[in-house]
């Protein structure tokens, strides 16, 4: 997990995992009754996509306080994230 201040580009977003006898993983995009949790047949890597984390992007961590969402700078604009979610997104951290 990033801390406050640092910055990364993103390289991808993990997908849902299933196994083989088709029940869901636990921190998969599927509910329990096997529907996306997204709704209208998005994905996660589609909806973040569309909310601008996609790979190239670079994203800085602007709040990573225990208890609350993660704050992120990605284009012009700042989004909060769940956790949960954003430790689905994968980044390569950016020296300065």
């Amino acid at each position: 997990m990033l801390s406050c201040g640092e910055t990364a580009e993103i390289v991808g977003v993990r997908h849902a995992e299933r196994h083989q006898s088709g029940a869901c993983a636990r921190n998969s995009e599927f509910g329990s009754d096997g529907r996306n949790r997204y709704g209208r047949g998005e994905t996660r890597s589609a909806r973040l996509s569309e909310m601008g984390f996609s790979p190239g992007q670079v994203v800085e961590v602007v709040q990573n306080t225990p208890g609350v969402p993660l704050l992120l700078r990605v284009r012009d604009g700042k989004m909060a994230l769940d956790k949960r979610t954003a430790m689905q997104i994968i980044v390569r951290r950016i020296l300065t």
